[in-house]
């Protein structure tokens, strides 16, 4: 990033993310000597936190030693995520409990929408120590404007006049459903319908959407290119089911898109025939039939384009600003009253008295075991990954007796003969050629494939893996040893989750922070 653009800010120490498409995602893992100099040289009134990532137990920490004020905002529907991941029964009891661990700790804490406020407070039984509040997402009305619309940006991706164009913006992961966009958007093509789609965003999707017919993917964008993509487009169809405000719904209402979301996180702000439609959870044929609608009536998109715009207006960036400088103001003058604060202390969970916080509030001890833990598990996927296409490029070339009578070609080969027998072997996997020399195999294949007949040992070993029962065994065994890791990382962390009560409350000090 620009180092100009970090003048002002104070860069917190982090783990990159070891999973693959994670992009420039970190893990915080507390606040280090040099962070808390900074932070306690800035002199800060209100501490506002957003993630809920070690980073944030060990700030909180700092805010009730240094007595300063601090708030706290729900973004991200964490465990919602981990049913896309097919773990939700492993790992939501204990991040359910870390999660409620975390937020009970924060004095106010503001939720984004009512449909969200009554999930965490009634179905996921947060308040007892924090008090939950409203407070919604606002938007740049300039940035994202219908006069950004520009028939030239269009031109440039093959899309005329005529085309409408279906939308995506987000990141292109399981738990937002871009497999019920593709399905969507490809239904309507094959109906012979005048489609065509842009998608914004990066992820584990992105080479599923890239082969579909007349889809751009441009990338992970921002501000006035942002602007443009959405204002150029046709239909905002937005299937996901976890978004906590929705702000890429808000940016296209905006920007004067009518958008097709999933109603309950979005019927806040799309109100179903007015300014877009909105469908059930997870229904593929609502949201086929509703972006449909919008495709066939061109009249009907651009009234519901001028009521998104209009309702895009209550949420103009100023006025949500101003609510959350008001928000700031409240938890100083809470903080204020030595009375607030020692109700809020005296809880357990309020304090965050438990052994997850010993733990995680301690920079040194996590460095020290996560961060090796967490380049190791990169590893051991990239290996898992590249192991995997090796064999399913094997098995899907290849036969195993090819493997073994290549092998025992080249063993028998010497001298000039061994280098002929592997270039015939190269030659042999890389298949017909065209006229210009060039292999129907992209040339990662090619090599890969072509070490293999070169190395006797290797088509051995591939060889092994190509037999159906070897090859399902080896993954029941490797899946069983995951599941009993997980399952016992899960017992440890709910073990530590649960709070001690029989230790005394934190000092409170009664002197006032300074305002501002």
């Amino acid at each position: 990033m620009d180092p100009e653009k970090l003048k002002n800010v104070i860069v917190v120490p982090g783990i990159k993310i070891p999973f693959n498409h994670a992009g420039d995602y970190s893990f915080g893992i507390g606040l280090d000597e040099r962070t808390i100099r900074e932070i306690e040289a800035y002199k800060p009134n209100c501490v506002h936190f957003t993630v809920p990532d070690f980073v944030g137990l060990d700030g909180i920490r700092w805010c009730q030693k240094n007595n300063v004020a601090y708030i706290g905002t729900w973004h991200s529907n964490y465990c919602d995520y981990l049913k896309y991941y097919f773990i939700e029964w492993i790992l939501g009891p204990g991040f359910h409990r870390y999660l409620k661990g975390f937020f009970e700790q924060i004095p106010t804490v503001y939720i984004p929408t009512p449909y969200m406020l009554k999930k965490v407070r009634d179905e996921w039984g947060y308040g007892s120590c924090t008090e939950l509040k409203e407070w919604g997402r606002g938007v740049d009305m300039n940035v994202f404007s219908p006069s950004r619309r520009s028939a030239e940006f269009r031109q440039s991706k093959g899309i005329s006049e005529d085309d409408v164009v279906v939308l995506w913006v987000s990141r292109l992961v399981p738990e937002k459903r871009p497999d019920i966009w593709m399905a969507v958007v490809k239904r309507l093509q094959d109906e012979g319908l005048p489609v065509k789609a842009l998608v914004v965003g990066n992820g584990t999707f992105e080479k599923y959407l890239s082969k579909l017919k007349h889809v751009c993917c441009l990338g992970w964008l921002s501000g006035e290119h942002l602007g443009e993509a959405y204002a150029s487009s046709d239909i905002l169809l937005f299937p996901s089911d976890v978004e906590t405000f929705g702000n890429v719904t808000l940016e296209g209402l905006s920007s004067g898109c009518p958008s097709v979301v999933e109603k309950k996180c979005g019927d806040h702000l799309v109100e179903d025939g007015v300014n877009g439609l909105t469908c059930p959870c997870g229904d593929v044929e609502a949201f086929y039939q509703a972006t449909r609608r919008l495709v066939i009536d061109k009249q009907l998109r651009k009234q519901m384009g001028k009521a998104a715009r209009e309702k895009a207006w209550k949420f103009e960036r100023n006025i949500i600003l101003q609510q959350m400088a008001e928000n700031y103001k409240d938890a100083i003058d809470k903080h204020r009253d030595p009375a607030f604060i020692k109700k809020h202390l005296e809880n357990s969970e309020g304090a965050g008295r438990n052994m997850l916080s010993f733990f995680c509030c301690n920079y040194y001890f996590v460095k020290l075991f996560a961060e090796p833990f967490l380049n190791t598990s990169r590893g051991v996927q990239d290996l898992v990954e590249n192991t995997t296409e090796c064999v399913q490029i094997s098995r899907s070339r290849l036969s195993c007796g090819d493997f073994m009578v290549s092998s025992n070609s080249l063993s028998t080969a010497g001298g000039g003969g061994g280098a002929s027998a592997s270039s015939a072997a190269v030659e042999e996997v890389s298949g017909e050629r065209d006229n210009t020399g060039s292999s129907k195999y992209d040339d990662k294949e090619r090599k890969i494939c072509g070490m293999r007949r070169s190395n006797p040992v290797v088509a051995c070993i591939v060889s092994a893996l190509c037999t159906p029962s070897s090859y399902i065994s080896l993954a029941k065994m490797i899946n069983i040893l995951a599941i009993v890791l997980s399952f016992g990382i899960v017992l440890v962390i709910v073990y530590m989750c649960f709070t001690v009560q029989n230790e005394s409350a934190p000092a409170i000090h009664s002197t006032p922070p300074a305002v501002a």
